[in-house]
């Protein structure tokens, strides 16, 4: 089986651009740029420019970086520029080297010699592997040239492709494959690239599948495919993909069976037209307990990785007391404790299963309560705030902590996680489980990281990765592939930036006056409270006043 170029993903943006402006008085605020619609699979295909008669050695070595985003015909026109020896050594599978938009220079160090010098972003490996660069990192390479029928060509080059960060964009399209999350019952999203030149992915995005999630996020999840399991055949018609598996998968129990099916639906559900499948194995029906042959694109609903129903309610504080606000929009004190005031308290969490709230006191403790009637607060065994925490599925409730940790808090008391960053503010775990978006560095220069939840033992968060917005405030989840932070510029208006934690794409949407805050869920609208002690909600277009209170908060 012929296996297409398939990437994995997770790009660090070199920052953003053109920072929104927004009024700082009135009753709505407008955004004045776009949202950047990152949960669709639009693009611009590049059309890549053969050479002309003529060029310089500098001119061919552009046309070749040019052309290296063009996947036709595995890169035929970018070979043009190459000798036929070169040309028929050249592998363009072997990795990925991606640099930043605008940062490169071509000069001639030496006669035949053409040099690249770029900014690195960094690098992707034929395994779906990406490894950013270092701040500062520089990518150099050097071309070799020769004269070949009277005009210049490339004869020497390393393997693999040189991409800007705009190249990669135009030459890839992001897709999920989906995974286990640890310990079990939901699935958790694993950013693939595909060639954009492609018209059927279901294929590629199988074998992705089956080739397991990577090193970076395998410590948070499981495959319930067997090992050894491989793709025999796979054939789609009238919407319904029928995928015939290895006799490997047979070695399944029931539960994994389930898992397994999972797996797939929710990996093909982004394929265009995709309405069911049919699995089977070296050709016979491949039983699946409690579900029907022909499962639909709508099965394994409650395996949905953005882990909340798109009707929740989401949270504030005023006076002291809790309140909920349910999508009818009419806010009320929640059950118990919370909702009385007594003790006042501030940044409430609540739970993702909706049943239980932490908050802080006026001293800084903080406290739990059940959400029932007649229930009270309890103390827990740790003196760190509620302010920049969440709850994780598993119920343990994640505080920022001291120095290069963060702790994790349940029943049996605190536990300090070691990270690799220091002066954390926040620390918001994915709603699947698997992942933490963590805000941590100086006030005025901190950084957003997204780091993967090793659960292989006790949880530990490890391996971040710098996502480039400039200084951050606040963060929260947007979803199981987005997340949001507010972002506060020197001299600016801080605003919400939404971020595509695959492709770590990032989209402005501005921001009410004296934002101090952001919330989001999956379905609902972006919140944000302000040091005037209101609640501003985003409709899509504008920023809207909702609530006087604070501490706005969906659950997790």
């Amino acid at each position: 089986m012929n296996r297409r170029v398939l990437f994995g993903a997770a790009l660090a943006l070199a920052g953003l651009a053109g920072c929104a402006q927004v009024p700082t008085s009135g009753p709505v605020v407008e955004v004045d740029e776009p949202v950047a619609d990152v949960g669709s699979n639009s693009f611009v295909r590049a059309l890549a420019r053969p050479p002309r008669e003529g060029m310089t050695e500098i001119e061919v070595v552009q046309g070749f970086l040019d052309a290296a985003s063009g996947f036709e015909d595995g890169h035929a026109v970018a070979r043009l520029y190459l000798t036929d020896a070169a040309a028929a050594t050249w592998d363009p599978q072997v990795g990925v080297r991606v640099y930043g938009n605008d940062t490169d220079t071509l000069t001639q160090p030496a006669d035949r010699q053409v040099a690249l010098n770029a900014s690195s972003v960094g690098a992707i490996s034929p395994r779906s592997q990406y490894a950013p660069s270092p701040p500062g990192t520089e990518l150099n390479t050097n071309f070799r040239l020769v004269q070949e029928a009277g005009q210049w060509r490339i004869a020497e080059l390393e393997s693999g492709l040189l991409l800007s960060r705009a190249g990669l964009e135009r030459a890839f399209r992001e897709y999920q494959t989906y995974y286990v999350a640890r310990p079990g019952g939901i699935l958790a999203p694993n950013p693939v690239l595909i060639a954009s030149s492609q018209r059927d992915v279901t294929e590629d995005l199988i074998e992705s599948l089956l080739s397991g999630p990577g090193s970076w996020l395998a410590p948070a999840v499981t495959s319930a495919f067997p090992a050894g399991t491989t793709l025999q055949s796979v054939s789609v018609s009238e919407g319904i993909a029928r995928v015939d598996l290895s006799s490997a998968a047979e070695q399944a129990d029931d539960r994994a069976r389930q898992d397994l099916s999972a797996q797939l639906v929710w990996t093909l559900r982004q394929v265009p037209g995709f309405r069911a499948v049919v699995i089977s194995v070296d050709g016979r029906p491949f039983e699946v307990p409690g579900e029907q042959t022909v499962q639909p694109r709508t099965a394994w609903a409650g395996m949905d990785p953005n882990g909340l129903a798109a009707n929740v309610p989401w949270y504030f504080t005023r006076r002291g007391a809790v309140q909920e606000v349910p999508v009818t929009g009419v806010a009320s004190p929640v059950a118990g404790a919370a909702g009385v005031g007594q003790p006042p308290v501030r940044d409430p969490l609540v739970s993702l299963e909706l049943t239980s709230v932490a908050a802080s006191d006026a001293s800084g403790r903080v406290l739990t309560a059940a959400l029932e009637p007649g229930q009270q607060w309890s103390r827990t065994r740790t003196w760190r705030s509620t302010q920049g925490g969440s709850w994780d599925r598993t119920g343990v409730l994640w505080l920022p902590g001291r120095g290069a940790a963060v702790q994790a808090v349940n029943v049996l008391g605190a536990r300090r996680v070691p990270i690799p960053l220091t002066d954390v503010s926040s620390v918001q775990i994915s709603r699947d489980g698997s992942r933490a978006i963590v805000v941590a560095g100086p006030r005025d220069a901190a950084v957003a990281y997204l780091l993967r939840v090793d659960r292989t033992g006790f949880a530990r968060l490890g391996r971040p990765r710098a996502i480039a917005t400039g200084p951050v405030r606040a963060a929260a989840w947007l979803s199981a592939t987005q997340a949001a932070l507010l972002v506060k510029q020197p001299g600016q208006p801080a605003q919400v930036a939404t971020v595509d934690v695959g492709l770590f794409s990032v989209g402005l949407v501005g921001g009410p006056p004296r934002a101090r805050s952001v919330a989001a869920a999956p379905g609902r609208p972006l919140l944000s409270g302000t040091a005037d002690g209101r609640i501003w909600s985003f409709n899509g277009t504008t920023w809207v006043p909702t609530a006087a209170g604070r501490d706005p908060r969906y659950p997790g």
